[in-house]
């Protein structure tokens, strides 16, 4: 073995590895907690094999790379016939405790948790350090900028345990009592205080200082000069401490440097479109403010000009150059067009139990059309009314035609199906108690789930203090493979007596009916109905007059209805574009048979604009109608009239009442003539991690009125104002809204704001 170990490394590789000696045994020595065969499981160096360095080299290393040890060594005895092999390793010590002093403003649990460090584990500087970094953060997130933690670790050689201790020393919990800005010459301090969330402290607003959000407000500084044509803006932040107390000073010097401006914009290679139909696109003209984030908005808008005309893979090429001698940006946009692009095929993606037809029938492109960018968007509008799916993605993938892409559809569905239970309160039906099993995307064949055909079943029961409702609806949307939906209803309504929401009298409704309805556009649609039931009215009270007792009794309503609708919504679910237009014309009676004879006509429009980066929608909705009697109904009954007044119609004022009175009981009739407008603003005060909005505020103006007859229409109207908020919970929506009436009506002389409230459903 010497005479190889002298000789070795000089003799040829083959005759070196001939000497080399033979590995009879292989051990480890010095590991207390883990186990002989982990470390056996790491080596190469097997009993058997020839003695090579380099193999012991990697071997030490593997062992290393376990994490386990802090020195790991070789030692080789002679034994009979070759050598034992021994690594000798040095654990990492066991944590045997970890005790933390000094803190007050966290809970040592807390601390502990942030530290990641726990008794039983072995020893790790390095994750004790990166720990330690994870508190001192949190300090300073809470506004403890001036915490230390300083570990200390104290070994136990007899027993291979560490007790380890973190010594903390919080400081004083800065607030900001100014915020300095100096170098600002194009903005105002309060335009660029507008911009941070570092706030100073005041009433409103604790000022506890947090480094990471100071450094996201420079950034937003720099975003915004940047868009504004300060490229070359610069943001230095110093802390300066008062002598005293726990005041903190937030300077911000500004460097703005030169605005940038827009000199020429050249655009070359367009041969399809003419220049200046392509320039009429163009946010950024020769003299405005130069900003990249307009160059992409251009440039946006030159590509989606030439994909809804089918050149997907067009191509715009922005070039920039300051003319140093005018300090202004020329711009020179190059296009390369590409050939016009057909689509292949269209694959669905994510769909696992919606069925592939529900998709394709909402998409308004086919194989073999050319890419139509506004098609596409509005097959994504129409997949994402569906209420069927959280997410609807497109994208485009090639084919081995140069002129043709698939065009991939991915979804990621939501649930439609529900079994609900639960309660609510409102302040129209006081308390509600709720049972409804409900498939928006149900599928009657698809035995046993019943699930991906895009029907829609409901069975709901609710119960409350005021009314006993029991609906059952189905409807298939796509009759035959068509756009035709066939629905039907069977409900049992029922209101009890409530002289406090304005029905003096007990009101019992059964019946069914038919639904058929008719798309004609993506926009534009039409629905025809029938309707047969029964309607009871008992329990009349007993101050009311003699033209409402007479309504006591039962009646059958045999009635037809015509609607028709355009829709330009962009979601119908949370609408911020658009609008809606309709009109309806109900009949009873007459060739349709049935007690009462009576005619209604109705109509409105909505419309919504959303402004301010898309926070704020501006919602205006007008509703008018008018219902009369013919042939043998002088009196139109009064569960058909109209009825003002309450969250739905005219806030500020009580539920139904707004409108005609009983002259006996003072109790709401209803009316023949209604018209109701309501404008209102909607903030978005948040959003939740897919963008949805969770949190909604308003303020909102309601006017209108309920008339006797027809002929009083619009002769005077009531109106209401206030605030509202809008929140989307796990429970279902809740909604608020606090009306405070212009006007002054019966049993409100003395205008007393009202609060209108909803708890829906709970899941």
């Amino acid at each position: 073995m010497v005479l190889w170990a002298l000789l070795g490394p000089g003799l040829p590789f083959s005759a070196a590895q001939q000497e080399s000696p033979r590995v009879i045994v292989v051990d480890v020595e010095g590991n207390r907690t883990i186990a002989k065969e982990t470390c056996v499981a790491q080596l190469r160096t097997r009993p058997g094999m020839s003695y090579t360095e380099q193999v012991v080299g990697d071997d030490i290393k593997r062992l290393y790379a376990l994490g386990y040890f802090t020195d790991v060594r070789v030692r080789t005895d002679s034994v009979a016939e070759g050598l034992k092999v021994v690594f000798v390793v040095k654990e990492k010590p066991i944590v045997a405790s970890l005790r933390v002093e000094g803190n007050r403003r966290l809970l040592t649990k807390r601390v502990q948790e942030l530290v990641g460090v726990k008794a039983g584990e072995l020893y790790d500087p390095r994750k004790l350090k990166e720990g330690v970094n994870k508190l001192i953060a949190e300090y300073h997130r809470k506004g403890y900028v001036q915490a230390e933690v300083e570990p200390a670790v104290a070994g136990d050689e007899a027993t291979n345990a560490a007790a380890v201790t973190l010594v903390i020393d919080e400081g004083a919990r800065m607030r900001i009592k100014q915020i300095l800005i100096e170098g600002n010459l194009a903005f105002s301090d309060r335009r660029l205080l507008k911009l941070l969330k570092t706030k100073r402290q005041h009433w409103f607003a604790s000022g506890v200082y947090d480094e990471q959000v100071l450094q996201e407000d420079l950034e937003r500084i720099l975003a915004f000069y940047r868009t504004n044509g300060y490229q070359d803006v610069a943001v230095e932040k110093t802390l300066v401490r008062a002598p005293r107390g726990n005041a903190l000073y937030v300077r911000l010097k500004i460097t703005e440097g030169i605005q940038h401006r827009v000199g020429e914009v050249a655009i070359t290679g367009a041969v399809l479109f003419p220049e200046p139909e392509l320039r009429q696109l163009l946010r950024l003209k020769p003299g405005s403010v130069y900003s990249p984030e307009a160059v992409q908005d251009d440039l946006r808008a030159i590509k989606q000009y030439y994909g809804d005309q089918g050149y997907i893979n067009a191509q715009v090429i922005p070039e920039t150059r300051l003319d140093q001698a005018t300090k202004r940006v020329n711009l020179a946009l190059r296009i390369v067009e590409h050939e016009l692009a057909y689509v292949h095929r269209i694959d669905i993606r994510g769909n696992l139990r919606t069925k592939d037809v529900v998709v394709r029938r909402e998409l308004r492109i086919h194989p073999g059309e050319p890419f139509n960018g506004k098609k596409i968007r509005r097959s994504i509008e129409r997949l994402e009314n569906l209420g069927f799916f959280e997410e609807v993605n497109v994208d485009t993938a090639p084919t081995t035609q140069p002129d043709q892409d698939d065009l991939l559809v991915e979804v990621k569905e939501a649930k439609t199906g529900s079994f609900s239970f639960g309660g609510g309160l409102s302040s129209v039906d006081r308390l509600v108690g709720l049972v409804e099993i409900e498939q928006r995307n149900f599928d009657l064949r698809n035995f046993p789930t019943f699930v991906g055909a895009g029907q829609d079943l409901r069975f709901r029961v609710e119960a409350g203090t005021v009314r006993r409702f029991f609906d059952l609806s189905f409807t298939e949307p796509w009759i035959f493979g068509y756009p035709l939906s066939l629905g039907v209803d069977g409900y049992s309504r029922t209101r009890l007596r409530s002289r406090n929401l304005g029905l003096a009298f007990e009101e019992e409704q059964r019946g069914g009916g038919l639904r058929l309805g008719k798309e004609f556009t993506d926009t534009v649609r039409s629905s025809l109905g029938y309707q047969l039931f029964q309607t009871r009215i008992s329990d009349v009270a007993g101050d009311a007059s003699a033209d409402l007792k007479a309504e006591e009794g039962r009646s059958t309503i045999s009635e037809t209805n015509l609607t028709l609708t355009w829709d330009t919504r962009n979601n119908r679910f949370d609408p911020t574009q658009g609008f809606v237009l309709f009109g309806s014309t109900d009949l009873a009676g007459g060739v349709f048979a049935g007690d009462k004879d009576f005619y209604r006509l109705q109509g409105g429009a909505s419309a919504y604009v959303s402004h301010g980066n898309n926070r704020l929608v501006f919602e205006s909705r007008l509703r008018a109608g008018i219902v009369n009697g013919f042939s043998n109904t002088s009196e139109v009954p009064i569960f058909e009239r109209f009825f003002a007044g309450g969250s739905d119609t005219i806030r500020g004022f009580q539920e139904r009442r707004v409108g005609p009175r009983d002259p006996v009981s003072n109790d709401p009739i209803g009316g023949e003539a209604l018209l109701i407008g309501t404008l209102e603003e909607v903030l978005t005060i948040a959003k939740d991690e897919r963008g949805k909005p969770i949190l909604k505020g308003s303020v909102f103006y309601d006017v209108g009125n309920v008339w006797r007859r027809v002929d009083d229409f619009a002769s005077s109207v009531e109106a209401g104002t206030g605030v509202g908020a809008r929140v989307n919970t796990p429970i279902g929506p809740i909604r608020v809204d606090v009306g405070f009436p212009l006007t002054s009506l019966g049993d409100n002389k003395k205008r007393r704001p009202r609060l209108h409230f909803n708890v829906s459903r709970s899941f």
